[in-house]
């Protein structure tokens, strides 16, 4: 994948936080793992949207356990 460079002024403690929470080193890497996460998640989004009419909805929790 192409790498670019570019220049942003970020808050140093929400850097500092997703570094820890990722378990990253380096500023690069929290904000690559962040961008990787924000692209995941739209993919979810999107495959759940589909999902939408095509499984009946459960109305009682107590009927989705299943008997074994």
């Amino acid at each position: 994948m192409p790498k670019v460079r570019k220049q942003f002024i970020l808050d140093a403690t929400k850097i500092k936080k997703a570094k820890k929470i990722l378990g990253v080193k380096t500023d690069t890497e929290a904000v690559n793992v962040a961008l990787d996460m924000v692209v995941a998640n739209d993919h979810l989004n999107t495959f759940l949207k589909g999902l939408k009419g095509k499984i009946p909805a459960i109305k009682n929790m107590d009927q989705s356990k299943f008997e074994s």
